[in-house]
């Protein structure tokens, strides 16, 4: 058909012609348009409106508006790189060979990874567009199949003409080498098409001063490298990048993906004048990328979503924030805790659990001293609560052998970061499984059988899965008995928490920080948990029993110290507000950088993430009913103290005081009015590391919401002594308004005990919550837990707030002798240190909403003078 309006070709003209454009575009790494240009200079036989029909034709197909659900895109920079929005890869040949490799392990999801990796990569910057770059953040889930996401964008991203991968893997040697251990298997595979730059047996990224030789113009080659985030690493990579000139790099596009992209990539140098060690890396690093993507995963964001959006050369999620669901099967923290509430009048949980967790009340025993030599020999015996948990992943290991699934099975025993401990745990755990094969030898089973009993059907499975016989698991517990291995990863071990899959091993895995991040743990039935963390991210990176479960979603079990599992209810809200903020806005007009994710903020003791990470982060939005907030960190110079006993004075001047109640050495004062409370909470001089107090946006909010919702005489003041008997000659008394107390002992930790920073870990104890309302005003109700007291609060309290004054003698000791992780009071400490901790009335109207929020989208601007040390300035080579 000739030239002319309306004209088309023949289809088989036409899919000559695509043919050439695909095989143009992939070999010269060029765009379409430039393809169509090359193909007429090289094939006369096209006429020049044939090729431009095919040409809109494929623009059209394969470039639609960027619209992809459950992602936030900066729409107005995509469209600003020309005709196309979406990177569609011309081949499918490294794609193809992944999904084979995962179809025949009968992977699960397949259909919906297919998906969600296609979405990513149409995100990408296009490979074939000079000098077009692109920063997204990829929103998983713990243990939810994060890598094998990862490895499929990759494999896709080859296709789409990227040449060079880099992988970003942790802090940590043992989950660099899982990592490239799980990528040789199964993606980088093909050895005439990958070239290493990295293996598990070498020593991680070594300078590569020919990388323009490898990865030049003339090769086909796809290079690849698993890195980690190690300073000395990623000076290697900065440098051998530097090598190639610009022009090799333009003709070399590289994806950066960052796995854990939370853990060391913000900057976490909280002086805005700095950067710390590898953040600074990273910019370098980038900044050498000519054409190229890079892609942060993580499954807590936090640090990422409130990196300053400001800063082009820092890797703020600019172009794309795409939250990636999980799975059907998938175990995340809201089925496996439930949902904590949102309702300040009912406070627990809005969904229940699952009937997983068991409540750990016996490990004081298990936490090892402070000094180093101490560790060194610190054995203690099991409590019965972790011999519980190890006879149940004995039988919960044999009901899955009953039921044919040999495969891994694992169980974790995390008790401290410290690495020294580890080892005497394996010693002990070792003993253990010693005694019970010698019992099961002589025909005991009884520990086994009762296990059995108490556990066994408390968690139905929706999978389906039928629990055998007691018969069919008494028989198989021998032979676990017989595989069943305890090693310890940490830093100092030899020993690494590699899998197998011709190999199933039964591992009771001894671990803290290596275990804590990353790492997966194959076939995790057990977890004896009994850490703690104060910032969201690290606390839910630690929750390696999240993830899927196939066959056995009935067997998991956590046992885990009381109060733990109200904080992991708590995260699932969190992670749920900030997943369902996200799909409110996909779509929208909104870019990353506009929108400023906001983040929830605990009403108690938990931050988000590192202070100095969150230098960009304001309060957005403040809600204080019923928060309950103490000073733990006092400055103990005696100009300090002093400043404090005059505010406490000017609190409750004018007061009257009356004992709180028999039996202690207490009074109160009631009806104090709000404004003297504003006003010592404006005079108090805290310790510059006390964050809640000690930010501008923070204190600015808090004094906001109480002259909007608690004025007038709202307050009780209640000054607390020591009813020990001799106390008052042996401490010393405080004198204030008239009255006096003999003063509280407590002394410090000894880790952080300077004059200027004295760390008590806490000042307020549970029940203070509501030590200013009379017990039978309340008798029969429950006030066991938080929820309970905030509870009580709410209903007897006649909408009060509280503040508690603590005055604490310098003369507290410990003896030299003791193990003690405290240590005596300094001597020159001033004599009138005292601390406070304070309960917010419970507000009517909007107020009553304990909801605050935190965004790098701030509604007033302050100043900030924080301080933090880089961590990551150590990790390990």
């Amino acid at each position: 058909m000739s030239d002319g309006e309306g004209a088309v070709p023949d289809e088989g003209t036409a899919e000559i012609i695509r043919d050439q454009l695909g095989k143009i575009v992939e070999t010269n790494h060029v765009p379409y348009r430039e393809a169509a240009e090359l193909a007429l200079a090289r094939f006369r036989k096209f006429d020049r409106w044939e090729v431009e029909w095919v040409l809109a034709e494929l623009l059209e197909e394969e470039r639609p508006d960027v619209v992809i659900p459950n992602a936030v895109i900066d729409t107005g920079s995509y469209r600003r790189s020309g005709p196309t929005t979406l990177v569609h890869p011309p081949t499918t040949e490294c794609w193809d060979r992944y999904f084979d490799q995962l179809t025949r392990k009968n992977a699960p999801g397949l259909d919906e990874l297919r998906r969600t990796t296609s979405e990513v990569v149409g995100l990408l910057a296009d490979p074939n567009e000079r000098d077009a770059t692109r920063k997204g953040l990829v929103m998983g889930n713990v243990q939810s199949g994060k890598t094998r996401h990862f490895a499929g964008v990759i494999a896709r991203a080859m296709d789409a003409g990227y040449r060079f991968v880099i992988v970003l893997s942790g802090i940590n040697n043992n989950l660099r080498e899982q990592t490239q251990s799980r990528l040789d298997h199964d993606l980088f595979i093909d050895p005439v098409s990958w070239v290493h730059l990295t293996r598990t047996d070498d020593t991680d990224f070594e300078k590569e001063p020919n990388l323009q030789a490898t990865l030049g113009r003339k090769s086909q080659l796809w290079g690849c490298a698993v890195v980690k985030k190690n300073k000395t690493r990623l000076e290697n990579l900065r440098w051998s990048l530097s090598q190639m000139p610009i022009e090799a790099r333009r003709r070399c596009p590289i994806l950066i993906i960052d796995d854990e992209a939370d853990q060391a990539t913000p900057n976490s140098q909280a002086d805005r004048d700095k950067i710390s060690a590898i953040n600074k890396k990273l910019r370098e690093i980038w900044k050498l990328v000519a054409v190229g993507s890079y892609v942060a995963y993580t499954a807590t964001p936090f640090a990422n979503v409130l990196m300053d959006p400001e800063d082009s050369e820092d890797l703020f999620p600019s172009d794309f924030v795409y939250s990636l669901e999980p799975g059907d099967g998938y175990f995340g923290a809201e089925r496996v805790f439930g949902l904590a509430s949102s309702d300040p009048d009912h406070p627990g949980l809005d969904d229940d659990g699952l009937d997983m967790v068991r409540t750990v009340m016996d490990a004081d025993g298990l936490r090892p001293p402070s000094k180093v030599l101490d560790r060194e020999e610190f054995d203690p015996d099991l409590p019965p609560s972790l011999v519980d948990a190890v006879e149940w992943f004995i039988v919960a290991s044999a009901i899955r052998r009953a039921r044919g699934q040999v495969d891994h099975s694992s169980m974790l025993v995390h008790t401290t970061h410290y690495t020294a401990p580890h080892f005497a745990m394996q010693g002990s755990l070792h003993a253990l499984v010693t005694e019970l094969v010698d019992q099961v030898r002589q025909g005991e089973v009884d520990r086994f059988k009762e296990s059995w009993d108490q556990e066994s059907g408390r968690v139905r499975s929706a999978d389906g899965e039928v629990m055998p016989s007691w018969d069919a698991v008494e028989g198989e517990i021998p032979n676990i008995l017989r595989d069943v291995e305890v090693i310890v990863d940490n830093g100092k071990s030899e020993d690494r928490l590699n899998y197998d899959d011709d190999d199933p091993r039964t591992v009771i895995a001894v671990g803290g920080g290596t275990l804590a991040r990353g790492l997966t743990l194959e076939g995790l039935v057990v977890s004896y948990f009994t850490r703690t963390s104060n910032t969201y991210d690290t606390l839910m990176q630690m929750g390696r029993w999240f993830g899927y479960r196939p066959g056995y979603d009935d067997l998991p079990r956590i046992w885990m110290t009381d109060g733990l599992d109200q904080d992991y209810a708590f995260l699932a809200r969190v992670e749920n507000e900030l997943r369902d903020e996200i799909r409110s806005i996909g779509g929208s007009e909104y870019t990353p950088a506009e929108v400023g994710v906001k983040v929830r903020t605990h009403p108690g003791r938990l931050e988000i993430t590192g202070a100095g990470k969150m230098q960009k982060a304001w309060l957005v939005q403040v809600g204080m009913s019923g928060v309950r907030l103490q000073t733990f960190l006092m400055d103990g110079r005696p100009e300090v103290t002093a400043q404090n006993k005059l505010v406490a004075d000017a609190l409750v001047a004018g007061a009257r005081f009356e004992p709180l109640r028999d039996g202690m050495s207490a009074v109160i004062a009631r009806g104090v009015d709000n404004e003297a409370v504003r006003a010592f909470l404006k005079s108090f001089r805290y310790q510059a590391d006390l964050k809640t107090f000690t930010r501008s946006d923070r204190a600015a909010a808090m004094d906001d919401w109480m002259g909007k919702y608690a004025s007038g005489p709202t307050w009780n003041v209640v000054l607390m002594g020591n009813s020990a008997p001799g106390a008052a000659e042996q401490y010393g008394e405080f004198d204030l308004g008239g009255t006096n107390v003999a003063k509280l002992a407590r002394t410090p930790l000894r880790e952080r005990a300077t004059l200027p920073k004295l760390d008590f870990k806490a000042v307020m104890s549970p029940m203070d919550r509501i030590v200013d309302i009379d017990p039978s005003a309340y008798a029969g109700q429950a006030i066991k837990t938080e929820d309970d007291r905030i509870a009580v609060r709410r209903q007897f309290a006649d909408g009060m707030g509280l503040v508690v004054l603590y005055p604490l003698s310098n003369k507290g000791v410990v003896p030299s002798d003791s193990s003690s992780s405290r240590v005596s009071m300094p001597q020159d400490a001033g004599e009138d240190l005292m601390a406070f901790g304070i309960v917010f009335p419970a507000a009517e109207g909007e107020g009553r909403l304990d909801d605050s929020f935190v965004s790098v989208r701030p509604l007033v601007e302050p100043a900030l003078s924080d301080e933090e040390d880089d961590v990551f300035e150590g990790t390990e080579e």
